[in-house]
């Protein structure tokens, strides 16, 4: 459902944008349908990968949010020291 409002953005902001340059109705009618079924398209892949992937993401961020947390180490350069 988001994929088909972000086409239909892009394509009213496409014809919009045509119909400002002067195009013809065929040509900014055109140009719309092509930049919003791309839009759709683009959208379609980014929520997927992000579906697929998620549950690796929140792992690394548990996972490094750990790493860093336990170090003892200090996190910066001590008062005074040169590089």
């Amino acid at each position: 459902m988001i994929e088909l409002l972000v086409g239909a953005a892009v394509a009213a902001g496409t014809y919009l944008y045509a119909k400002r340059k002067r195009a013809s109705t065929g040509q900014s009618v055109a140009a719309a349908a092509v930049t919003g079924a791309g839009g759709v398209a683009a959208t379609a892949a980014t929520l997927w990968m992000i579906a697929a992937v998620w549950p690796v993401l929140v792992v690394g961020a548990l996972a490094g949010g750990y790493y860093f947390g336990k170090r003892k180490q200090p996190k910066a350069l001590p008062p005074g020291s040169s590089i």
